[in-house]
């Protein structure tokens, strides 16, 4: 008999690699070699009519089995990919198979494996909801496919690339910065089991601000409501005229008319806001012209708490401008502060201090009822949350608030957070939520993207309007730094002063360590400043005249100059003691003055000596208590005899002449002893404004954020 014939064997085709989708999500790999007509499952053993190609088999075996993210199962030809990995497959890895290999897959399988790059954009429809909230519902468009609110925030808050979408398919979004603002903002919503939303109305124009931005994004729908409170949002100021009594209506300027309109606006919806006007626009002006023109009979009374300095301010211009208003100013020892206290319902504006919120908040507790309206003015005063002054100003019960202050950031964007804590609980969420997503990335990293955040969200509770544009009549105002030299005798006291306290600042380094030695630090420092100023204030044995300080000898003749000229001058420094000396030198030369500091008790006598008497030619300040809430405009001449350090600072101080009805041109000069301590902190300023906000506060604790090598180059 003939033998039998062998089967031809057939040699490897190709490498076939196929995909199926198994329960629970996972794709199955499966691969096999192809020889003709025959599908061998890969590197596997037994009687196959195939020329084995074991090497091209192998490497096709150890490829797929370290091809993360598959993982090798017990048969060598099949391999699983994990559900929340195919992503990262699909990205990947797919491609390289689909190099190397023939895929085999059904097109269902396959579109599921398919990476989608689009832009995910969502639909809201919006209702007005109890007062104070509204109510709206999210759906979101990708092209075709469906994705819901809860993948989007996952995915966003876990930092995931890529949704799935309800057909199953991969998307990758390509507006994450965009979805991350909105999962954000959905977080901080209220919802419900249908999966409804409510959220407090102050952060419709934010989530308004993020639908303009997001591309393809649609308000579907919204009430008659909403819709008008958007039309007065976007205006900031209510759409109903306000009517202004004769007076002020000739008083007020434009602007501060739209001031009033805004805050009718803010009182309208329930919300509280920051009037941030330049020095010198007048804020006290517009509160009182709001209060006026929207009281009504039985309402309860408006509460103004202010610093001590500023309630003559606050009287006078009261009576001056709305004398229909009953004012009552809460002041003297505690029993006659207490009596006071007892018929503030019998007033319609009641005028207090930081000083005496404190004293008094339990009285305050006591009434059972809120005012309609409380105005914290120069607001900074709350900046810190952690002070008693800001616990207190917080408790005051009240319908409607406001913060009046033209320096709402002095030394950061945290003094925001207490601010708008009194104004509006919970509207920039907890502290440690404003310090990560606003704070430090602002701070650490000048993270422009979370600036503009911040600045979306306050923009319609915080009207700031500047000189600069809202007054074009105002004069201009020229600055320019002066220097003076350490007279010889200034030279000796400040030499031996520095290397005694350099001594001192360094042992008590050593010793501590740097962060325990702020307060020899700041002793230090504010030892060699007065030295600059005049070495009397820290030897008394020194004669107190003008020749042993360089500075005090500029700022004399500055003042006889501006004398001469027929000018009026404000000179302000930082330390009364100075003053002081001041005072002496300028009733030596027989020019006439005037002075305000802490100590003065008729400040209005003061003011009026100033401004009305030809001969009294300068006006001393001290910072705390000349800095603030006085209108110096006779005075076209500043002189700021020790620096400061904050630009904030000086530019209240400069303010007191360079504000509504000044007529004449304001020089300021800032005067700086040279080859000194106020130098080098100075030329630091541009360099390193951690340093500057430390100094201009001039507590231990703000020397926290300096380095030891910024401290020790003041002493060199």
């Amino acid at each position: 008999m003939p033998s039998k014939a062998k089967p031809r064997l057939h040699a490897l085709d190709t490498i076939r690699v196929h995909f199926a989708f198994a329960e629970g999500g996972s794709l199955q790999v499966t691969a096999f070699a192809d020889y003709g007509p025959h599908k061998v499952p890969l590197m596997s053993l037994g009687e196959h009519e195939a020329d084995r190609d074991w090497d091209i088999e192998g490497e096709a075996r150890i490829f797929l089995a370290h091809a993360y993210p598959m993982v090798p199962t017990d048969e060598a030809h099949v391999f699983r990919v994990p559900a929340d990995e195919i992503y990262y497959f699909s990205k990947d890895v797919l491609p390289e198979i689909e190099y190397r290999y023939t895929v085999d897959a059904d097109k269902k399988t396959l579109d599921r494996m398919t990476i989608k790059r689009l832009s995910i954009a969502p639909d809201l429809g919006i209702t007005s909801s109890r007062a104070g909230w509204f109510d709206f519902s999210i759906a979101w468009h990708c092209e075709q496919a469906e994705v819901d609110t809860r993948s989007i925030i996952q995915a966003v808050k876990s930092g995931q690339p890529f949704i799935r979408a309800a057909d199953g398919s991969l998307i990758e979004y390509d507006n994450p910065e965009e979805l991350e603002r909105m999962a954000e903002f959905l977080e901080r919503a209220e919802q419900d089991k249908e999966g409804h939303f409510s959220t407090r109305l102050f952060d419709a124009p934010e989530m308004v601000a993020l639908i303009e931005q997001i591309r393809s994004s649609r308000v579907e729908s919204t009430d008659a409501a909403f819709t008008h409170f958007l039309e007065e949002a976007k205006k900031g100021m209510t759409i109903e005229k306000i009517v202004l009594p004769e007076l002020l209506d000739e008083t007020l300027r434009p602007y501060q008319k739209d001031g009033v309109s805004w805050m009718a606006f803010l009182r309208k919806y329930g919300f509280g806001g920051i009037l941030a006007d330049d020095m010198g626009l007048g804020k006290t002006l517009q509160v009182l012209a709001y209060l006026s023109v929207t009281r009504k009979p039985g309402d309860a009374p408006d509460l103004v708490v202010c610093p001590k300095t500023l309630t003559l301010t606050w009287w006078d211009e009261a009576q001056k401008y709305t004398p229909n208003l009953k004012a009552l100013v809460i002041q003297g020892t505690a029993d006659e502060r207490s009596d006071l206290l007892e018929s503030v319902d019998k007033y319609d504006l009641v005028i207090t201090t930081y000083p005496a919120i404190q004293r008094d908040l339990e009285a305050y507790l006591e009434r059972g009822k809120p005012f309609r309206m409380c105005v914290l003015d120069e607001a900074q005063y709350i900046k810190n949350p952690a002070t008693a002054t800001a616990k207190s100003a917080k408790l005051i019960p009240a319908d409607f608030r406001m913060a009046l202050t033209g320096t709402p950031l002095e030394n950061g964007v945290h003094e925001l957070w207490s601010i708008f804590d009194f104004l509006m609980p919970g509207f920039l969420g907890s502290m440690q939520d404003f310090r990560k997503r606003y704070e430090r990335p602002i701070r650490d990293r000048q993270d422009q993207a979370a600036l503009e955040r911040l600045r979306t969200r306050i923009r319609p509770f915080m009207l700031r309007r500047s000189k600069s544009t809202m007054l074009k009549d105002l004069p201009p105002k020229v600055e320019q730094t002066s220097h003076a030299s350490l007279t010889p005798e200034q030279l000796v006291v400040y030499a031996r002063t520095l290397e005694e306290v350099r001594a001192n600042v360094m042992k008590a380094v050593a010793e501590k360590g740097f962060q325990q030695s702020r307060i020899e630090i700041l002793t230090a420092l504010m030892k060699l400043r007065r030295i600059c100023d005049h070495p009397t204030l820290v030897d008394p044995r020194l004669p107190r005249t003008e020749e042993l300080s360089g500075k005090m000898g500029l700022a004399l003749e500055l003042v006889r100059q501006a004398k001469e000229g027929g000018h009026k001058v404000l000179l302000f420094s930082q330390f009364t003691g100075m003053l002081d000396l001041l005072r002496e030198a300028l009733d030596r030369a027989e020019i006439g003055h005037a002075t305000i500091e802490g100590k003065t008790r008729d400040r209005g006598g003061e003011i009026k000596k100033f401004s009305s008497n030809p001969d009294v030619t300068v006006f001393l300040l001290s910072l705390r208590a000349g800095g603030t809430g006085l209108t110096l405009t006779e005075a076209d001449t500043v002189i700021l005899f020790d620096p400061w350090w904050n630009p904030m600072v000086e530019a209240q101080a400069m303010d007191r002449a360079h504000r509504i009805g000044q007529t004449k041109t304001v020089n300021v000069y800032k005067l700086v002893t040279s080859g000194s301590v106020e130098e080098k902190v100075m030329e630091l300023q541009v360099r390193k404004k951690q340093l500057f906000d430390a100094l201009v506060q001039e507590s231990e604790a703000e020397l926290a954020a300096l380095t030891w090598e910024e401290v020790k180059g003041l002493f060199e």
